[in-house]
């Protein structure tokens, strides 16, 4: 349950507690949520900020920067990480918590590029002519240092600062790990979509663990290690496991058994990501069946209205198990998943 102004407006009508206890309460709550990632116009302008930064040295870098590859981009690059952690520090004296972790997350987007131009500069380089622009396009063993190196990097701030925000590109790293780790651990040049499916789909699957590990690790800790994780696990596995091609009806039923079981997982974690890609799993087999399996059905819509009609009246029931199931399990469930669930 999230308590808002109008609730404590409501209690000082209600006559139980005082305008004055009211307002000190509502400013007790405000002061110990300051430093919390919420839907507030200054926190919006910091990560909005933060994200410009980032992406403006990710996504936008231009190919200009070509002409000075090598140690001198090294030693630009080298300088803004620095910068970012100097620009941490000075924020954390202040404690600024959010603009420090996005000023880290901004430094350690620069280890890539780092690592890209010393390549460049010893003259490691593939037989393709690749430029630092394409690290976000193309699937290559050639990235897999720059990866490898921003995640050692990435683990030590993480461990020296605790801000959540740097998993986020800890994340996206992983996530373009998982698809160019392929042709360097088999040595293939040439595989198959089906199979780069299936390893992303499985790699997928341990970084979904290792959000999990993170939730249950940190059951006690206000910051939410776990959000990032969580988020590009389930895209790639979720990804990996929908692009897997089968002409078998059994394979795409269990399919969309596995996506219902990840809408009963987001409940059980209160993490509204599995229930997203969940639902499109299902509504996705659903298509599956309307258009090719029951194309030529009159009853197929009729039945799926009735279905609908049943699981809506289910949910009317379902909050009375829902507080018996909650009960019984809570003993195993970390506090900070308890919490999540009562708000």
């Amino acid at each position: 349950m999230q308590i808002e102004q109008r609730d404590m407006d409501s209690a000082v009508k209600a006559e139980l507690i005082t305008a004055d206890q009211a307002q000190k309460l509502w400013s007790f709550w405000q002061k110990s949520h300051e430093h919390t990632p919420q839907f507030r116009f200054t926190h919006v302008m910091y990560y909005f900020g933060g994200m410009l930064t980032i992406i403006a040295i990710t996504l936008f870098i231009t190919q200009t920067w070509e002409k000075i590859v090598g140690l001198p981009l090294f030693v630009l690059s080298s300088l803004l990480f620095l910068l970012g952690l100097l620009l941490a520090h000075y924020f954390l004296k202040k404690n600024l918590r959010i603009p420090a972790g996005i000023m880290a997350t901004f430094s350690l987007v620069f280890v890539p590029l780092a690592i890209y131009n010393i390549q460049t500069w010893l003259g490691y380089s593939p037989h393709q002519k690749f430029s630092y622009s394409d690290f976000h396009y193309w699937v290559n063993w050639y990235w897999v240092p720059m990866e490898l190196a921003t995640l050692a990097v990435g683990a030590i701030l993480l461990y020296c600062y605790r801000f959540p925000f740097l998993l986020f590109p800890i994340s996206i790293t992983l996530w373009y790990m998982s698809m160019d780790l392929w042709p360097l651990l088999f040595g293939m040049d040439n595989f198959s979509f089906t199979q780069r499916a299936i390893f992303s789909m499985y790699f997928g699957l341990v970084v979904i663990l290792a959000a999990i590990y993170m939730d249950f690790k940190h059951s006690n800790d206000d910051q939410d290690y776990a959000f990032w994780l969580y988020i590009i696990g389930v895209i790639i596995f979720w990804g990996g496991l929908s692009c897997q091609e089968s002409e078998s009806e059994l394979t795409k039923f269990f399919y969309c058994l596995i996506n219902i079981f990840m809408i009963l997982v987001s409940v059980f974690l209160n993490r509204k990501i599995f229930a997203v890609f969940g639902a499109l799993g299902v509504l996705g087999y659903l298509g599956h069946l309307s258009l090719t399996v029951f194309s030529k059905s009159i009853g197929f819509p009729i039945a799926l209205v009735f279905l609908g009609l049943i699981i809506i009246f289910m949910a009317t029931k379902w909050s009375s198990v829902e507080r018996r199931l909650f009960e019984y399990f809570r003993p195993y469930m970390p506090q900070k998943i308890i919490k999540r669930m009562q708000r």
